[in-house]
């Protein structure tokens, strides 16, 4: 128990640490664009209309978890649309791409995966423009970026310059992901990755929506044991787009941090999670 304990804290220093970049550019360009850009450069960058799903597609792409949340901290602050947040959520894939790639015989099941990400994160995103209703609230954004600030006294927060208070923020967000990712992976090593694995055994009719589940928990390692699922024989191609259209890393946590619409938040949540079962079985339907 005490090595899962050890292993598990870690893992979670380890994958904190590589959110700081990150974390501070978004804080960085959040301050930036609040105090320093112009309200239309706001505008502009928030609507960016069919682009904004392609963007975000493509940075989902990218085998970092560090961009869903600086995807839910533009979000949160309304510098981007929720199709863009939607695109590069289900898009996302961590580390999977790279594990496909680097393991022969699966090479072209991973340039197939970066193409069927990318397209499920662009239809994703574009339906959301869609379902979702416009939220250009530049009042409510006005009042996420005041509870950001919220620990800061006396306009502390603005006095102290952006780098200083961009690198604030990015400590306190730090300590929240730390703590939800040292839980997380402690539940995981107490678990055991063979007892996550007979989930999936005889449960072909149901295994996209247990891939989605999955892909609920707040990390990046469900990126990884489903991808070795895969290569495994244990899960299906659709299950593995289920599971990695629904995992965003810790963005989906960092999305109930920090936007205060919860209403939204679990709107968002529903959505990402039927998008993910219907292209789930809709790949195992056909038998890819």
């Amino acid at each position: 128990m005490l090595e899962v304990f050890i292993e598990s804290l870690i893992d979670a220093l380890e994958d904190s640490a590589k959110l700081i970049p990150f974390l501070y550019a978004s804080y960085l360009f959040i301050e930036f664009i609040e105090h320093e850009a112009s309200e239309r450069l706001s505008s502009r960058l928030y609507a960016l209309g069919a682009k904004g799903p392609l963007l975000g597609a493509i940075a989902g792409l990218m085998p970092m978890c560090g961009l869903s949340v600086t995807a839910a901290d533009l979000f949160a602050n309304r510098l981007i649309s929720v199709s863009t947040l939607v695109a590069e959520f289900v898009a996302e894939t961590d580390e999977a791409i790279p594990i496909l790639l680097g393991t022969a015989g699966f090479r072209v099941k991973g340039l197939v995966l970066a193409a069927v990400s990318l397209a499920t994160g662009i239809i994703a995103g574009l339906v959301a423009g869609k379902v979702f209703p416009d939220s250009t609230d530049k009042e409510h954004s006005h009042r996420e970026h005041e509870l950001m600030h919220s620990g800061c006294e006396e306009d502390e927060c603005e006095k102290e310059g952006l780098f200083t208070t961009a690198l604030i923020h990015t400590l306190k967000s730090l300590a929240f992901v730390l703590t939800a990712v040292f839980v997380v992976n402690l539940l995981i090593g107490i678990a055991g990755e063979e007892n996550a694995a007979e989930l999936f055994r005889g449960s072909d009719s149901v295994e996209p929506l247990i891939a989605a589940l999955t892909g609920l928990i707040p990390n990046c390692a469900p990126s990884i044991f489903l991808s070795e699922f895969y290569m495994e024989g244990l899960i299906s191609f659709g299950s593995l787009i289920s599971g990695l259209s629904m995992n965003a890393g810790v963005g989906l946590a960092m999305l109930w941090k920090y936007n205060r619409d919860k209403k939204q938040n679990l709107l968002i949540c529903f959505f990402i999670f039927a998008v993910s079962v219907v292209f789930g079985y809709l790949f195992q339907l056909a038998g890819i």
